[in-house]
């Protein structure tokens, strides 16, 4: 009898990404703040998802070390945050 097969585990990166795309959908086809704070999600996401996850489990997401991943990510996710929350963006009414 041969042991089940391993179970295949979706990468955090692909979910961030797709979590990304989305964000850029939405800001590029209907509110662009809204869009960007999607995106400032995913990266947080992503960061926080680096830094609880074992390398192994963290699949895409490990590049560098650990500290280096979140930090990047995470300041990505705040700079995005804080240009989504001063930029002026058009209200569509007119």
């Amino acid at each position: 009898m041969q042991p089940p097969p391993p179970r295949r585990r979706i990468d955090p990166l692909a979910v961030v990404t797709l979590l990304v795309a989305g964000g850029l959908v939405v800001a590029g086809f209907h509110q662009p703040q809204i869009g960007m704070w999607i995106v400032c999600a995913a990266l947080a996401a992503g960061a926080a998802l680096r830094l609880v996850l074992r390398e192994r489990d963290a699949g895409s997401l490990v590049v560098r070390f650990r500290r280096l991943d979140v930090l990047i990510m995470a300041g990505l996710a705040i700079t995005l945050g804080v240009l989504a929350a001063v930029t002026p963006f058009p209200s569509g009414k007119g």
